[in-house]
């Protein structure tokens, strides 16, 4: 994840550093409690899991902007008994729109392409113990507000929606290679709650540098 990172935030940083007066830079932690839009999860697994990573935003003057997001998601055993667990990777990369209708308090809505990597482990109807991993792209959607905490840090409450299927063919099914035939189709979709701090580097009010 942090090498992937690094690919997507070096030419951010570098165009942002590069640019003319009024961009701003603004990076911090996420948390959020996220889960899989599939029914089969909540009937499964019962309770979300739980996501963490960074958060990266360049500003300009106007009302556009852009962010990055890097994640990684985890869940393991349920109170229902389910013996496995699920991990996944994800990385949004998401033009932005924002608003500030008070001073020091704005409001905004994101919209762009969602990255995912995931692992499954678990036993399923069959009693079989399964494992599964694989990647796929999608699209995903923000909305949220964010107000000054203690400058340079604010803070940010968000809502996110993703769309997206990954095809699988083959998987360890008790340890040995199965092919699976049709293709298994999975919606790869998550909805989360995030909160999120982001601090001023520069060309913010009271930032860093």
């Amino acid at each position: 994840m942090t090498r992937l990172l690094c690919l997507v935030l070096l030419p951010v940083l570098a165009t942002a550093a590069s640019a003319s007066d009024g961009v701003a830079l603004n990076v911090g932690p996420i948390v959020s409690n996220l889960a899989p839009v599939d029914s089969a999860y909540s009937d499964r697994f019962l309770t979300p899991g739980t996501a963490a990573g960074l958060v990266v935003d360049v500003d300009t003057p106007g009302v556009l902007g852009f962010r990055i997001t890097g994640e990684y998601f985890w869940k393991n055993s349920s109170p229902s008994g389910w013996d496995g667990e699920i991990s996944a990777v994800m990385v949004s990369a998401m033009p932005s729109v924002t608003f500030e209708p008070l001073r020091g308090f704005q409001v905004f809505a994101c919209a762009g392409a969602v990255y995912i990597s995931g692992t499954y482990k678990g036993t399923d109807d069959f009693g079989d113990y399964v494992e599964a991993d694989g990647n796929t792209v999608g699209f995903g959607f923000s909305l949220g507000f964010e107000v000054p905490l203690l400058r340079p840090v604010s803070g940010r409450l968000e809502y996110r929606h993703s769309f997206a299927d990954l095809k699988t063919d083959n998987a360890l099914i008790d340890g040995s290679t199965s092919m699976v035939y049709p293709a298994e189709v999975t919606d790869m979709g998550y909805s989360q709650f995030c909160i999120s701090f982001p601090v001023s580097v520069f060309g913010g009010e009271g930032s860093i540098l």
